[in-house]
């Protein structure tokens, strides 16, 4: 979801993960049928900027933020028409993906990504909040790239992958910088002296799309 889709709220990454450890523990499940999602690991530069990634590349990457522990479905009943579902939509989303990717000059692997947390290849998402299509334009970035009918798969991926490009832009190619400004708002990256926000949802959602990307744009 893109700027001003959602209200964040800061929450300082020790209580956070104190929050994560608190639900985890609640939840009634068994080692069979949990899995950890969404941690993020941090490293220092030498000028002491911090890189995130979803996974520890290197002995100098920490665990920043423990990621949820959630109930994997059951692969019967609902389940398969919720894969089904998706898979179908990739399918008929890719040839859109790939095609404004290479104009665009973006990463498809990295657009697909976008595109798999957003929507799960849902081309006719809508959001509580108002987003809509597979990338889940606001109607203030739609309008902003020239969109008429942001549920429209080919204008809805047109501009949002126009967005992502003007966001990696302006933070130099730095991929997780973008993915949080296409999350939280540029606005918000900017308040935190061009750092991923503290809030949840975007510390959950860099790593979510960073680690999608890396299997080739998949959920």
């Amino acid at each position: 979801m893109v700027e001003g889709a959602r209200k964040h709220y800061p929450i300082k990454p020790v209580r956070l993960l104190m929050a994560l450890a608190a639900g985890a523990c609640c939840l009634p499940l068994s080692a069979a049928t949990a899995a950890t999602v969404g941690s993020v690991f941090v490293s220092y530069a030498d000028d002491g900027s911090p890189r995130y990634a979803s996974q520890r590349l290197d002995a100098s990457y920490r665990l920043f933020i423990r990621g949820e522990t959630v109930r994997k479905q059951s692969s019967t009943g609902p389940r398969k028409t919720t894969i089904s579902s998706r898979q179908q939509g990739r399918q008929n989303l890719t040839p859109l993906i790939e095609h404004f990717a290479r104009l665009h000059q973006v990463e498809p692997q990295l657009v697909a990504a976008v595109v798999a947390v957003e929507s799960g290849f849902d081309a006719a998402a809508v959001s509580p909040q108002g987003a809509t299509g597979a990338m889940q334009l606001m109607p203030a970035t739609a309008a902003r790239y020239g969109v008429t009918n942001a549920a429209d798969p080919a204008q809805n991926i047109d501009a949002g992958v126009r967005h992502l490009k003007d966001l990696l832009r302006l933070h130099g190619g730095n991929v997780a910088l973008a993915l949080a400004a296409y999350n939280a708002g540029q606005g918000a990256v900017a308040r935190n002296g061009a750092r991923i926000p503290p809030y949840r949802e975007t510390m959950l959602y860099v790593p979510a799309v960073l680690a999608a990307a890396a299997r080739g744009g998949g959920l």
